[in-house]
């Protein structure tokens, strides 16, 4: 596994909803990020718990997760 900060990781999961939120967050926060898996919620709706992911940059993970946590 790879530690280059440029790599992208996960930082969440859940609804659409609820990571188009988190995503708008982090993006006022200056955190690129991106939103993976709508197809999936838009074909199976919530028949599949936290198949929206929320993607950023391994540089930023750590502030993104506190970002997170305050919403």
């Amino acid at each position: 596994m790879s530690d280059n900060p440029d790599d992208v990781v996960r930082v969440a999961s859940g609804d659409m909803v609820t990571m188009e939120l988190h995503k708008q967050s982090l993006e006022e926060a200056g955190i690129q990020a991106r939103v993976m898996g709508e197809a999936l919620e838009s074909s199976f709706g919530s028949a599949i718990p936290g198949s929206v992911e929320l993607w950023v940059h391994r540089s930023d993970l750590e502030r993104a997760e506190k970002i997170i946590r305050a919403i």
